[in-house]
């Protein structure tokens, strides 16, 4: 299955769940480790209901997702919130310019690729981020059980049960995208979710240098 088909199918079930329009759990935990204000981008924003806490919160928001439909959803439910939504595609090169954030934010979105290109991604990742600014980031560890049900295709990297291709980071792997270029504030196991009963994703927040 394609990813794209994958995720428009998704966004349209999850459309009609309870916590779509919630904050997520990572995004209630780390608002106080945020500056006050400034510009954040939310990453694979689905249809952005972080984005829309964090809007509601003082900051000036960019919400990006290269699913189509999910970023109509956002534009129609969000329809008066003060929100910049672009369609990007996290595999490509990041369309902002060198230091264009404050806060690079992403729930669920960084472990799709494989192990090339999530280095670039990284590393497009503290392009686009201020000096002593924030990236803040929740994704799937290697102890997740769906593992178990994956075909591997390379290191972390798997076909999933569903056929799409996810990555699951282990603390080890992910500590060498970002060693020596964030000061750490939170690097841990802790990470929940309300529409899974994985409750050992890796959160990671960190302050650039």
């Amino acid at each position: 299955m394609k990813a794209i088909d994958y995720w428009e199918q998704r966004h349209r079930e999850y459309n009609k769940k309870y916590w779509i329009t919630k904050p997520t759990i990572f995004a209630e935990q780390i608002i106080n480790l945020l500056p006050k204000k400034g510009k954040l981008i939310d990453l694979g924003a689905g249809q952005s209901q972080d984005s829309c806490f964090f809007a509601d919160n003082g900051f000036q928001v960019t919400s990006t997702d290269f699913a189509v439909n999910a970023l109509d959803f956002s534009k129609r439910n969000l329809k008066d919130k003060n929100i910049d939504f672009q369609i990007v595609d996290l595999s490509k090169k990041l369309p902002f310019n060198n230091s264009s954030f404050d806060i690079v934010y992403s729930h669920l979105a960084l472990h799709y690729f494989d192990n090339t290109t999530t280095k670039k991604l990284f590393d497009e990742i503290n392009r686009i981020l201020k000096t002593g600014g924030i990236f803040a980031a929740l994704v799937n560890t290697i102890n997740d059980p769906e593992v178990l049900q994956s075909k591997s295709i390379e290191t972390e990297f798997f076909l999933s049960p569903v056929g799409i291709k996810k990555r699951f980071f282990s603390l080890s792997s992910f500590r060498q995208l970002i060693e020596n270029k964030y000061q750490i504030i939170i690097f841990d196991e802790n990470g929940k979710i309300y529409h899974d009963d994985n409750d050992n994703l890796i959160r990671f927040v960190g302050k650039k240098l």
